[in-house]
């Protein structure tokens, strides 16, 4: 079994060194959070979990079938935040936005896992990179702050040219998101 999602990578250099600069930070760093690294950004569509490895064929040509004709789009890193929204963050996130092109073929996608048997969560898309999980907030103040100051900012833009399958791997280094498909997106 592997434990899979389908998502998108997100690459952006200037949001990469303004989340350093955060880990950094003596007043955040009063609260305990494990940040991830760039190199595992992404956008979850859907999460599959545990799945059979011979599944990985049909998951692969669901992917191609629903972003056939999907073009590449160019997303905009927009606002922080945390899930829960109350009581306890336990994620800080960073948004996405100008999916739009991309929800026909997410929705045909979701469509096609569920007439072949795949089960994923059913909570509507809410496009976000997660930028740290939250293990304790001794200084809620710092985090506030930095919501507050951050929540409308538009960081930078991040070209969306791939559909990946990922496989969720534990390493002595932590969680690390393999490839293991990747759908192109037709050039604009």
């Amino acid at each position: 079994m592997k434990r899979l999602f389908i998502g998108v990578p997100i690459q952006s250099e200037r949001a990469m060194h303004l989340v350093q600069d955060w880990s950094a930070d003596p007043l955040l760093n009063r609260n305990r959070m494990v940040w991830t690294k760039p190199y595992n950004w992404h956008i979850t569509f859907f999460f599959l979990g545990a799945t059979p490895e011979s599944q990985l064929a049909i998951l692969q040509q669901l992917i191609n079938d629903a972003f056939n004709d999907a073009q590449s789009i160019t997303g905009q890193l927009t606002g922080v935040g945390v899930f829960p929204e109350k009581g306890k963050p336990r994620i800080l996130w960073m948004g996405l936005e100008n999916l739009q092109p991309l929800l026909a073929s997410y929705g045909l996608l979701e469509n096609l896992l569920l007439k072949n048997g795949f089960h994923f969560d059913p909570k509507p898309l809410k496009p976000h990179l997660t930028l740290a999980r939250i293990k304790s907030l001794s200084d809620r103040p710092s985090l506030e702050l930095l919501l507050n100051q951050y929540k409308s900012y538009h960081f930078a833009t991040a070209e969306i040219n791939r559909v990946t399958l990922f496989e969720s791997v534990s390493s002595k280094a932590g969680i690390i998101y393999e490839s293991l498909y990747e759908k192109w997106l037709l050039k604009l």
